[in-house]
């Protein structure tokens, strides 16, 4: 299925979500090989117009769509994962759970259960009014970040 979203003309919308990462070469590889994000942007600086440096540093966007953009920066700490802060997860819309599942273990994530579930891909029906179909998968990026996997197989319609 495919989802259709409308944004009212001025309202916000995210523009990126970043990760700092203890390798940022493997998580460049996991977002590119594995989820299929393009590399856009890097740079290693930013400054006013004033000539001030704000951030010194590498920094990497890779974008999905032309619309969303994770924003990878060296540093984080080997084992500390996104629940150790308030991110909870990042979910990405993909067209095939199983497919996205498997490209992004061979690109470096890992599976990531959630109780008594594995994390592997799986077919569930959330119980909100209406109810809505979906496929999930839950991955852990290279550099700790937890990612949801989702593929939604019934539209939700507005009661």
């Amino acid at each position: 299925m495919t989802l259709t979203f409308t944004r009212p003309p001025g309202a916000t919308t995210l523009m990126h979500v970043a990760v700092m990462c203890p390798d940022i070469d493997a998580s460049l590889r996991f977002y590119q090989e594995g989820l299929g994000f393009t590399r856009r942007y890097e740079f290693t600086e930013s400054a006013t117009r004033e000539g001030q440096v704000v951030y010194r540093g590498r920094g990497i966007y890779v974008e999905l769509e032309g619309h969303a953009y994770v924003e990878l920066f060296p540093g984080g700490r080997p084992g500390v994962t996104s629940e150790d802060g308030p991110l909870a997860h990042i979910a990405l819309i993909v067209p095939d759970v199983d497919e996205a599942y498997r490209s992004s273990l061979r690109a470096g994530g890992r599976p990531h259960g959630l109780g008594d579930w594995t994390g592997e891909p799986m077919s569930l029906t959330l119980n909100g009014s209406p109810e809505v179909d979906v496929r999930v998968a839950f991955v852990r990026g290279p550099a700790g970040e937890l990612i949801e996997l989702y593929e939604q197989h019934s539209p939700i319609v507005a009661r």
